[in-house]
This record gives structure tokens, sequence and C-alpha cells, in this order.
């Protein structure tokens, strides 16, 4: 081998030796890559991240995802395979709003940008996800990919509107109370309860936010001072027996140092141990109720004093809907009045206009269309309705009828007042009114007898009458007129001793409302009779007794007091027309 070729064959060997140097030392760096990568993958699968290498093509096929994609549902061989294109699984009512977002970024030529909405996982169900987008382009700056980095955060998601709403309603409560009259106050158990909390509708007493809450005003010091030891004692009474709330009725200055009447309810609050920290009040003004129940107490009492006042019955609160029949929304307790229980009618069980009296049913309606159709603001009507045990009352509807924004009639908010016993009344008057005339009219004594009979069995609390004139010469009165009775009772009553206990009865001068004050034997004959309570009225004249009107119920255990006091007038009004005749007739 001559010396060339000895040194070729060195200089081939050095160049093997660093060939192999080269390749061991780009082998360690492809190990260590694929290391970190391996790594990179390792930490990126086990993360919530998910990573995503989209094509710039319709519906965004995936070119590659990370394996925790399974956290959705899908495998790598799901969406790499083109199976599912990414758009599928992004949620119908997002899908515009995300091409927006992509294409808008496009035109900006942005590199990245941020969006948040809703895809679907495998199995249907929503989740929200926040996506990382950045933006790839070629050397000639056409876009060929974009990279994805997502992130769950439904739970963010959930959170976020669980406050939202808590929040929507907090305003709502907020403004509730502070469009209602109660206004709320938190205190703190202390001398004169200093407030932490006062909602800003305390300014209908003239004060602010601000004068409580930096303790220049007190509450207990803007209670009036004639109540404020009944409310002090009343608390401590009502903490000592472990309640955990107080109701009183006071009243309190305004700042203009106006009084008002107010209904506090309010919460006890305590420590585990019982100790008593703070009061959660509120506090409703109820002047206007004070000045109308004050109102009434003297209404009330002056009904005590004048005889000729009916109704003492109190008003009967309804909030009807304007549906067929009027169904009731509410209904006050005193409806037990008329016989039904607030129950019957806001169950629906019972409708209003199923007990109003037939007769008058169809007027009802036409006068209430009436006053819809005309545009008036209330409806007054009296008629008549059946009470839960078959009895027919007279009652005085007083309605205002309320409209939404469009006019349209929505309820009927009325009061309720039985008239009954005001439209007995005049109905009394004018049956002693046309009495009086049709007396006037004849002087034939028997014709004013049944004239007198008929006009007081109009009454429908009496069912039989009789009239008794007394014979001077047979010293005994005589039944000269009667209804309602049998003809064999008619035969044992007809005639009486002025000297018997039922005439010695009438000759006292005194109205008789009982039936024990007639013989063993007459009493024998009324209860054969079935009469089950009388009226006795006698008939004096000049300061003599001339006879009797008598009446009689089958079906009454006594005489009302309004239908005695009828009685007794009419037996004034007719002795009057009676008298003069009787004697004419004995003269004669």
């Amino acid at each position: 081998m001559d010396s060339e070729d000895v040194e070729g064959e060195k200089t081939l060997n050095v160049g093997f030796r660093k060939a192999d140097a080269g390749n061991s030392n780009r082998a360690e760096a492809l190990h260590a890559a694929l290391e970190k990568e391996e790594a990179l993958k390792t930490i990126i699968n086990n993360s919530q991240v998910v990573l995503f290498l989209l094509k710039n093509e319709d519906k965004w096929p995936v070119e590659f995802v990370s394996e925790n994609v399974g956290s959705f549902g899908y495998t790598v061989e799901d969406l790499t395979s083109g199976r599912v294109l990414y758009r599928d699984i992004i949620y119908s009512d997002d899908v515009e709003k995300v091409q927006e977002e992509f294409e808008k970024n496009i035109k900006n030529e942005a590199s990245r940008f941020i969006i948040e909405y809703r895809i679907l996982t495998k199995t249907g169900d929503l989740r929200w996800i926040n996506q990382r987008t950045f933006i790839q382009r070629s050397a000639e700056g056409e876009i060929t990919h974009f990279q994805g980095v997502v992130l769950d955060i439904t739970k963010r998601k959930k959170s976020e509107e669980k406050l939202e709403k808590a929040l929507k309603m907090q305003k709502i409560l907020t403004a509730v109370i502070n469009n209602s009259p109660a206004v709320v106050f938190l205190w703190r158990n202390e001398k004169y309860w200093p407030a932490v909390f006062v909602s800003d509708n305390v300014i209908q007493f003239g004060y602010t936010v601000d004068d409580f809450i930096s303790q220049k005003i007190q509450y207990g010091r803007i209670i009036h001072p004639d109540d404020l030891e009944k409310v002090e004692e009343e608390l401590e009474r009502s903490i000592q027996k472990g309640e955990v709330s107080f109701n009183s009725e006071y009243r309190l200055f305004t700042k203009a140092e106006d009084v008002r009447w107010v209904n506090e309810r309010t919460f006890i609050q305590r420590e585990e141990d019982g100790k008593v920290t703070c009061f959660q009040g509120i506090v409703l003004d109820i002047t206007p109720r004070k000045k109308v129940e004050e109102a009434l107490r003297k209404a009330l009492e002056m009904q005590k004093v004048l005889k000729t006042i009916m109704n003492k019955s109190p008003a009967v609160a309804f909030l009807w809907k304007n549906i067929e029949n009027w169904p009731a929304e509410f209904v006050s307790e005193n409806i037990t009045q008329f016989g039904y229980t607030v129950e019957d009618f806001t169950s629906g069980n019972i409708l209003y206009g199923d007990i109003i009296h037939k007769e008058d049913i169809k007027a009802v309606i036409e006068n209430l269309e009436t006053s819809i159709r005309e545009g008036y603001d209330s409806f007054e009507m009296e008629y008549r309705i059946t009470t839960g045990d078959g009895n027919i009352l007279w009652v005085e509807e007083r309605t205002f009828i309320q409209r939404d924004s469009k006019g349209n009639v929505t309820h009927f908010q009325g009061i309720v007042v039985d008239v009954t016993e005001r439209k007995e009344a005049q109905k009394m008057l004018e049956i002693q009114r046309e009495l009086g005339i049709s007396l006037s009219t004849t002087w034939n004594l028997q014709t004013m007898l049944n004239r007198i009979l008929d006009a007081c069995l109009q009454i429908k609390e009496i069912d039989a009458a009789g009239i008794y004139l007394k014979d001077e010469l047979l010293d005994q009165i005589n039944l000269v007129a009667y209804r309602g009775l049998s003809s064999e009772f008619v035969k044992t009553i007809s005639t009486y001793k002025t000297d018997s206990p039922e005439a010695r009865q009438i000759w006292t001068e005194k109205p008789i409302y009982k039936l024990d004050f007639y013989s063993e034997k007459m009493g024998d004959l009324i209860r054969k009779e079935k009469i089950t309570s009388v009226a006795v009225i006698p008939m004096k004249h000049r300061g003599e007794i001339i006879g009797s009107l008598n009446f009689a119920s089958h079906t009454r255990d006594r005489i009302p007091q309004n239908v005695r006091n009828f009685l007794e007038s009419v037996a004034l009004l007719v002795v009057n027309y009676v008298a003069p005749i009787r004697i004419e007739a004995d003269l004669a």
C-alpha cells in the first residue's frame, strides 16, 4: 500500500468516526425530543385542557386532538377520522355566533382570539367551554389551521347563572319592598332599637335611610310616648315566652311630626344559646284603616242608639274574576254569615253567580255589562241571594271594576252587605201606607177587616191571623175575621167570655208574644193546630180596649222584633178606622 492509500484510509476512518459521532448526537436529541413530547402529552392528557388543530375548511375537520377529548365522550379516532367534524359538536344555538367570531377575527387579521360557547358531548349533554384560538398562516399568508386550547367551564357558568339569578331575585325583592307600603327594618337588641338596616321606602314617613343607619334617629324615639311602654312590655313578654315573632299596633311620629298608626310584625333572632341579638321587622302604615275603624266604631255606637238602623251585619269582601258566573279569587271569612265557607268559593265548588236569585241574575248581568260598556269604574245594585241553608237575603253590592293597561276588565273587587232588614222595613212601611189608603176608601167593617188581614199576611214570618172585636152587649169578644186556621180550630176559638184567661190578657193592654198565657185546654188546641209562635196585639181606642189583632206562625218559634214593631204599628193605624165603624154598628 503506497503512502497515498494509507493516507486515504486514514482520512476515511476519520470520516466514519465523525459520522458515528454525529449520528449519536442526533439520536440523543431525538430521544430527548420524544421524551419531552411524551411528557407534554402526559401533562396535557391529564389536564382539563383539550388541544385541537382544526383545518380551515368547511365545518373545521380535526387534524389533531389530545386524548383527553374523552372527557367530552369522544375518542381521538371519532374526530381525526372525519366521522365527526368540529362544527358538529357545537350546540346549534351557538354555531352562528362561533362562525361570526371566526370570520371577524380572520377579517381583522388577528393572530388569536378567545370565545365562550356550548358544545354537545357524545351523550348529548351540554358543556360550556372557553376556547383560545391561534390562527396559523402559511408563508404566503393563507390561513391553514386553527389551533384551539379548550377548557370546560361548565361549573363556572352554572355558578355565574346562580349568582345572576340570586342578584336578579335580590333586585326584584328590593324593588318589591321599596315599592310596597311595608318598611323593612333590622334592629339591634339595644335600648331604643338602633337600626342596622332599613328599606328605602322609609321615606313615606319622611325619614331617609341614613337618618337611622347613622344613628341620628333611633327607632324607639319616634314611637309615640303613650305607646312606647306598651310596646316594650309586649316585646319583652314575647322574648321571655321564647316566641319567634312579635306583633303590635302603635303610633309613631313622622319627620314632620305627624302621627301615624303602624302595624309591626317582627321576627326575633337568637343565637344558639337563645340570646336575642336582633329584631327583623316589617312596619306597615295602617292609619287609613284606623281612621275607618274609628269611624266604624262611632257608627256602630250610633247604630245602638238609633233603633231604626236595621243593618247590623259587616260587609263581605270579594274579588271576582271577569269570567262567567264570577268565580271568586278571594272572599273574606265573614262569608259565614251567608251560610258558606271561604273554601266553598275559592275552591270553585260554588261560583258567585250560582247564589244570585234566578229572578235577579239577568238584571245583575245586564246592569254590570252596561257599567263596563259605558266605562264606569264602579257598579252598585241591590238583589237577592240564596244562603247556604236555602234562605233568601237581599244584599247591596258595591263593586270596583278593575281593568288592565289595555282597558280590558279583569276583576271585580266588591263589597256585599246584607240589607234584608232594610228591605223588609221598606216593605213593611209600604204595606202600612197602602193599608192606610185602602182603609180610608171604605166604610164596610168586614171589608176593612179582610184588608187588614191580607196586608199583614204579606209578611213571611206569619202565616195565620185573626181579628177579635169586643161585643159589649154579650160581654164577650168574637173572632170576626181570620186566615190560615183550620175550621175545627176556629170553632173552638171563635168566642171568649170577658172573664176568660185569654180575654183578661188582652185587657192588660200589652202585646203578648208567648204561648204560655193560654189555658191548658187552649194550649193543647194550639199544639194540635201546630202553631209554634203567636202575637196578640190589643187595639185601644180612647182609653178602651175594643179588640185585638192575633197573628201566628206554623214555622217560626218566635215572632222577630222587626215584625213585632210592624204589627204594633198596624194596630195603632187600623184602630182609628175600625173603632168608629164598630161604634156606629153598636149604636145601630
